[in-house]
């Protein structure tokens, strides 16, 4: 597992967390609601729904008791279950600082994702690490299946990355815009711009 590097951490602020802290504490130092088939989020993309009770009661352990039990009863609460949810999170005040998202963030978020990123790409440790992140950025944003046709362009990685055919990788990644053209989605679209960008930094 490589370390986060700056380019990468940048991307991900940028995409996660509106780039920086200002807009981190208006906006999502609170629980909110993405939308779709998320859960109730806060930090730096920490959806709940999609972590264990054990990881939550891991991460959110400088939460008094109470707070506590509720984060942890999060947890594979999407969807509408995941809006209603997110209301009683925030109505209990739970926050968290900047400080905390980020240390959260290097400590553990990137650590669990660079783990799953490399199980699916196992030639992925190779890589530079501004292209290693972007990779990273992708199974963060989308997930580890790489099963059906939405996700053609991610099993086709597989071999780009074995072969550090980094132009390669980031024509993968373009491609995988045709997903959430015309959907009011261009948010996607910038963020799989700017891993493609990421990964031919290092070609």
């Amino acid at each position: 597992m490589k370390s986060i590097s700056k380019n990468s951490l940048d991307l991900l602020l940028k995409h996660e967390v509106g780039g920086g802290q200002k807009y981190y504490e208006k906006y999502l130092s609170s629980f909110t609601w993405p939308g779709g088939a998320s859960g109730p989020t806060i930090g730096i993309g920490i959806d709940c729904a999609y972590y264990s009770k054990e990881e939550l009661a891991e991460m959110f352990n400088y939460l008094d008791e109470d707070h506590l039990k509720l984060v942890i009863n999060a947890s594979g609460k999407t969807g509408e279950s995941g809006r209603v949810y997110t209301r009683k999170l925030r109505a209990a005040g739970i926050r968290m600082s900047w400080e905390k998202a980020v240390e959260i963030f290097e400590e553990k978020t990137w650590i669990k994702f660079s783990k799953l990123a490399e199980k699916i790409y196992p030639d992925l440790k190779y890589l530079c690490e501004d292209a290693y992140g972007a990779i990273v950025s992708i199974v963060f944003n989308r997930g580890a299946s790489l099963s059906g046709a939405s996700r053609l362009e991610m099993k086709n990685l597989i071999n780009l990355i074995s072969s550090k055919n980094y132009n390669g990788i980031a024509a993968e990644i373009r491609k995988m815009k045709r997903l959430w053209v015309g959907k009011n989605m261009d948010g996607l679209l910038k963020r799989r711009e700017d891993e493609a960008s990421l990964v031919e930094s290092c070609s």
